[in-house]
């Protein structure tokens, strides 16, 4: 069985697999390309036979529907946590210019608080716990399809500092199998010498899955599914 899943907000990809497994009482149930915990959106979920069709997901290209906010950062790049207010916030002229740059196959850093793993363990248990991995995370080839600017706006965000207000770029992005959006927000932030993070994620596409056809968990006990 193939299922197009909206995972909700504070939902973690395996957390949805779990209520899956429960529900469908099948033992062999997996996902196709992990997304965050504060990311909404179109997660595949593969059972049974289906299974064996996980690297054919993987590698399908993802649409995604982004919030990037200049002038903050936090360790995840995302709000997990309070943001720091690091201020040198970057005008729109200069993202609009930046974006080009960050379009066809770009080298991205991985962030440390992610399923990435580095002497057989995933890089966020070593983050949580304070620790360096023991040889330097090496940076990632994907491939960016297209950047399309939806809006750019000034919004206060809550800062370690107190309330501040930022500038946010709204966006799609049209990407490889394996692209960080947190880093692409990193990044390019980091290009304008200041820092970035996600505030807003939403998968909107996986290959020909669509969010308009996603079902939500709250749907699970639906005979259709």
């Amino acid at each position: 069985m193939i299922l197009n899943i909206y995972k909700e907000k504070n939902w973690t990809s395996f957390d949805v697999v779990a209520k899956l497994r429960g529900v469908l009482k099948t033992k062999r149930i997996g996902h196709a390309g992990t997304l965050d915990p504060l990311a909404e959106g179109v997660l595949i979920i593969l059972t049974d036979a289906d299974t064996k069709k996980q690297d054919f997901f993987m590698k399908q290209v993802k649409e995604y529907e982004a919030e990037i906010a200049f002038g903050i950062t936090t360790p995840t790049w995302d709000l997990e946590i309070t943001p720091d207010f690091v201020g040198n916030i970057p005008s729109e002229k200069q993202v609009d210019e930046l974006i080009p740059n960050f379009i066809g196959e770009i080298e991205q850093t991985i962030p440390m608080y992610s399923a990435k793993r580095v002497d057989g363990k995933h890089l966020y248990e070593l983050a949580r716990k304070g620790l360096e991995p023991t040889k330097p995370v090496a940076k990632k080839k994907v491939v960016v399809h297209n950047i399309e600017k939806l809006g750019f706006v000034s919004q206060t965000i809550v800062t370690t500092q107190g309330e501040k207000q930022v500038n946010i770029l709204q966006c799609r992005v049209t990407c490889s199998s394996g692209t960080y959006v947190r880093s692409l927000a990193f990044d390019m932030a980091n290009k304008l010498g200041t820092g970035g993070m996600l505030v807003k994620l939403l998968r909107t596409k996986v290959g020909e899955f669509t969010i308009a056809d996603a079902k939500k968990l709250t749907a699970l006990a639906q005979p259709e599914l």
